[in-house]
This record gives C-alpha cells, sequence and structure tokens, in this order.
C-alpha cells in the first residue's frame, strides 16, 4: 500500500540517476570547454520526464471529490507524460558520439543514463496513477488505465521525435498541432511499426520494474 512517506521516498531515488546524467553531461561541457553545450536537450528533455512525475505526486494528494480540479491536472499528465519514455529515443543522435575529444563509449553510457532516468520517471509517475486507479475501480481496470496510456504515449513519442511536436504545442497551438498530425509525412504503416513496437517496449519495462517493485511489498498471507 502507498503513502506519502513511500512517494516520498520514491522521489528522492529517482533523483539519484537524474543527478549522476546532469553530471555527466556537465562534466562533459568542462571537459571539451564546449561553449556550444553539446547535448544539452539532454538537459531539457530530463526536465519535461520530471513534470508527469511531479504532476502525478500533486494529484495523489488531491480528494477525490475534487473532480474538475483532476481532470485538468490528468490531461495535461497525459499530454506530458510521453516525455518521460521520449528521451530514449535521443539514442538516435549516435552520429554526435565521440566527437570533440570525448570517448565514444562515454557519450554512449551518458544518454542511456539519461534515457533510463526517463524510464524510471515515467514507470513509477504512471504506477502512482495506475494505483490509484486499481484501488478505486479494481485491479483490472487499473491495468487497462496502465496499457492505455502507455498506448497513448507511444503516438505521442512518434508525434516528438518523427514530426517534431512537443506538448507545449497541444497547450499553446492545438489547431497548428491538429493540422500537423493530420497531414503528417508519415506512411499508416510506418506509425503502427513505431509505435506497436515502443508500446511493447515501454510495456515491457513498466511490468518487469513493477512487478520487482511488488516483490517488496508484504503479501496477503504475511499481512
Amino acid at each position: 500500500m502507498l503513502n506519502s512517506g513511500k512517494i516520498l521516498r520514491m522521489v528522492r531515488m529517482l533523483a539519484v540517476p537524474s543527478i549522476v546524467s546532469i553530471a555527466m553531461v556537465l562534466g562533459r561541457f568542462v571537459y571539451v570547454a564546449d561553449l556550444r553545450f553539446r547535448f544539452c536537450g539532454l538537459l531539457f528533455n530530463l526536465l519535461l520526464a520530471w513534470i508527469p512525475m511531479m504532476l502525478a505526486f500533486v494529484i495523489w494528494g488531491i480528494a477525490p471529490a475534487r473532480r474538475l480540479l483532476l481532470s485538468v491536472l490528468f490531461v495535461v499528465w497525459v499530454l506530458f507524460f510521453p516525455n518521460a519514455f521520449y528521451i530514449i529515443t535521443d539514442l538516435i543522435h549516435d552520429h554526435k558520439f565521440g566527437m570533440d575529444g570525448v570517448y565514444r563509449w562515454y557519450d554512449i553510457l551518458m544518454t542511456a543514463c539519461f534515457a533510463v532516468s526517463g524510464m524510471f520517471l515515467g514507470t513509477f509517475a504512471l504506477y502512482l496513477l495506475h494505483t490509484l486507479v486499481r484501488e478505486r475501480c479494481g485491479r483490472t481496470a487499473g491495468w487497462l488505465f496502465a496499457g492505455a496510456v502507455l498506448a497513448l504515449s507511444s503516438y505521442g513519442t512518434y508525434l516528438g521525435r518523427v514530426l517534431r511536436l512537443n506538448s507545449w504545442d497541444a497547450l499553446l497551438r492545438p489547431c497548428e498541432l491538429l493540422q500537423t498530425i493530420l497531414a503528417g509525412p508519415g506512411s499508416m504503416s510506418e506509425i503502427a511499426l513505431f509505435c506497436g513496437g515502443f508500446f511493447l517496449f515501454s510495456a515491457v519495462v513498466y511490468s518487469f520494474i513493477i512487478s520487482a517493485t511488488e516483490l517488496h511489498e508484504p503479501s496477503r498471507s504475511d499481512a
């Protein structure tokens, strides 16, 4: 059973890989005296990945009776949730690895550290709301909710990586966002393969981490 104390410990734990990631990219800046700040996009993406985690924490603490506020926060949470798993796609910038006299393996590990941080943030942000739905609507509804969010997130990741859209567009330029989606250059097969593959990947990651987490929960026989 989750409580505020456990959630706060979770947030502190999630801060560790983020701090390591930031230290690695800042160390790269200092080492090469890079005034162009190559890979600084990772820092921005990590910041965006923290937004759904913090929103989930806020939603967790709001009383169920405040439905309007919960609805607004949930919509914003759904819009920003894809940013957590999106960092994985930054591995596509492998052509930058090893530049500026930095060992290639360092850039690979640095980017992977950001990707893992994003996955952890996304997993636990979803787990918080998954738990709320499970407690109020049942176990099946909880997993259906998690699956639907991961499916939407996969499409959101496609919009971000392929069409170069972001979460802010849905809030600031909704009409232009819709036009871009409808006129998107990708074929249906490309969209299906990207979203399907990303959904399976994120679902496996989510299921594994949550299953490992639940191993530490007391069983009913122990309660």
